[in-house]
């Protein structure tokens, strides 16, 4: 927005960079709150920071597709703009939390896809409403439960594990 300020289309994006600013100062704290008790990093704390990474990038690429007027005014294709966010996510959160996604795992890639098609889906079956509309958002939402679990089983990465160092053999 700040190079190509033409795409502010609402006053509210004049203070876009304060806001992000803002949210980034939110992150720092909760990062700080999280660095002073190790503990909460670890064990079974690990499997619920997987969770909220997914769950946090699952509802965001659902609803950046949810809005394609919005991406089309910015310029931007929302799959791409995840992604870019996605990555910058991960490298930010590698200062606080011991595992990042693996984004660029093709399964992910699968289900984020699916997870988008199955929302859009539900999206039109509670606008049609009634009955069969119902029951079609109950198959829905057990496939969407399916595929985030899915999604939560894609690989991790590690990041408390010293990074590894090529050393050419000493003969």
């Amino acid at each position: 927005l700040e190079q190509n300020p033409d795409k502010r289309f609402h006053p509210i994006f004049n203070w876009f960079l304060e806001w992000c600013n803002d949210e980034y100062r939110h992150g720092e704290a909760f990062a700080l709150i999280m660095r002073s008790d190790p503990d909460l990093l670890r064990g079974i704390n690990k499997y619920w920071i997987r969770f909220f990474i997914i769950a946090v990038y699952a509802t965001m690429y659902c609803r950046d597709h949810n809005r394609p007027a919005m991406h089309r005014a910015f310029g931007i294709d929302p799959t791409d703009y995840d992604y870019r966010v996605f990555r910058i996510t991960n490298e930010i959160s590698k200062q606080t939390f011991p595992i990042t996604v693996d984004i660029d795992n093709p399964t992910f890639h699968r289900c984020m896809e699916r997870l988008r098609r199955l929302n859009d889906s539900a999206n039109r079956a509670r606008a049609k409403g009634g009955l069969a509309s119902r029951l079609k958002l109950g198959v829905l939402n057990a496939g969407a439960a399916l595929t985030f679990a899915r999604l939560y089983f894609v690989p991790v990465q590690d990041n408390t594990l010293p990074e590894k160092v090529c050393m050419a053999p000493a003969w």
